[in-house]
């Protein structure tokens, strides 16, 4: 074998070994987690493989159901069986102590039957899915579930976050389906309420915009072999700058200058990103290397504490405007102003002068993103394909309703 070949297949194999036992991060084993309740090796697609199965750990205090976090392990993409040292006393700890439950799924690796882009995306999908298909047994508050992911699990994380409400997505001549259909619980959404990334790779073709080891021979095995220059449309894909808009949920980023496999300057560039994009973010730059910095957990659970009250406050507000709604229809016999309520994805229209009027809902770019026609009879439109946001009614006749689906 000459040297260079020797090299080349060294330093993959120690690229390899770090991002499988989470090299840097000190201590992500079970140990700091033995003491709480746990639930573990549920199989969430129902094939009976280890590599679709999750553990669940609980906070002490006893309560009917529990916000969730869900971490992804770092592995290089490149471990299928690696959630029982997946940062348990970093953000694990974290996490249990502050009232969430822990979740720690397994993935497929790269080159697993089935991993090809998205494949390993669609694993996490049917994660989500399968908590809220199970959260009355499970103890799960269904209205904030929290994504968090280290290195590949990180690049994971992120696209969770920006294809929450996406199916199937098309880049030039290449569609994949973003969502899947693995698991008995399709029928759930696999949407999540806040991100955060750990030192992530999140911009497959931007990797070397830093000084960082050569991630290529562990995202090519998911590409078809192909290199983001050879086939651009399928890294596009993976990357979640592609998918953004301003319904995205909020994001954190951890990231530190001494992190000398995946560039610091990776999750600057996704920061600036989010920015432009509108979507609420933060960005913790740090001097650490490549780990989940212990320091910062505070700060990450604080950060998804703050987009659990921001929920809970538009949740709030959503069902006092449905009962103003409600209010409203009683009254539509002496007004001439329609009577709008959204309840459940359903948009109902009553009231008016009787004659027809067309309407329009844009969102809150003032983009058009529904349209129809309705008279003083009550008419119900679906509108359950919207994304969660604020929207506002527009009728034809200079009437206008804001709402929050």
């Amino acid at each position: 074998m000459n040297t260079k070949r020797f090299l080349l297949l060294a330093l993959s194999a120690m690229s390899l070994n770090a991002f499988s036992q989470g090299w840097g991060f000190g201590g992500g084993g079970a140990s700091g987690l033995s003491s709480y309740t746990s639930k573990k090796d549920i199989n969430y697609v129902g094939d009976g493989k280890g590599y679709h199965t999750l553990d669940i750990y609980y906070p002490k205090e006893d309560k009917e159901s529990y916000p969730v976090i869900v971490h992804i392990y770092g592995s290089a993409w490149s471990s299928n069986n690696s959630k029982g040292n997946a940062d348990l006393t970093t953000i694990g700890e974290g996490a249990v102590k502050a009232g969430y439950i822990f979740v720690t799924p397994n993935h497929r690796a790269n080159n697993d039957a089935g991993a090809k882009w998205p494949g390993l995306l669609n694993d996490i999908k049917a994660v989500v899915r399968y908590l809220r298909g199970n959260a009355e047994s499970l103890k799960i508050d269904t209205t904030f579930i929290a994504i968090s992911g280290f290195s590949s699990g990180g690049h994971l994380a992120t696209m969770m976050g920006a294809s929450r409400n996406v199916k199937e997505y098309t880049v030039g001549s290449t569609t994949v389906d973003i969502e899947g259909n693995l698991g008995n619980f399709t029928e759930f959404s696999s949407s999540v309420d806040a991100v955060c990334d750990w030192s992530g790779p999140v911009i497959l073709d931007k990797l070397n915009c830093g000084n960082a080891m050569d991630l290529n021979s562990f995202i090519s095995p998911m590409m078809n072999n192909c290199s983001a220059s050879q086939c651009p449309d399928i890294y596009a894909l993976a990357t979640a700058v592609t998918f953004m808009d301003p319904s995205d949920p909020p994001y954190i980023l951890v990231h530190g200058s001494a992190d000398n496999i995946v560039a610091q300057c990776q999750s600057k560039l996704l920061y600036d990103e989010l920015q432009k994009n509108n979507i609420e973010s933060k960005y913790i730059p740090t001097s650490s290397g490549h780990e989940v910095n212990k320091g910062k957990v505070p700060d990450v659970i604080e950060f998804f504490n703050a987009a659990r009250e921001k929920k809970l406050a538009a949740m709030q507000e959503r069902e006092e405007q449905e009962e103003q709604g409600e209010q409203n229809k009683v009254s539509s016999t002496t007004s001439d102003k329609p009577s709008v309520t959204v309840q459940n994805g359903r948009l109902l229209i009553s009231g008016g002068d009787g004659s027809a009027c067309s309407f329009k809902i844009i969102d809150i770019v003032g983009k058009t993103v529904f349209q129809g026609l309705y008279n003083s009879q009550e008419q119900e439109y679906d509108l359950s394909s919207l994304a969660e946001g604020v929207y506002v009614l527009r009728t034809d006749a200079g009437f206008n309703h804001k709402f929050i689906r």
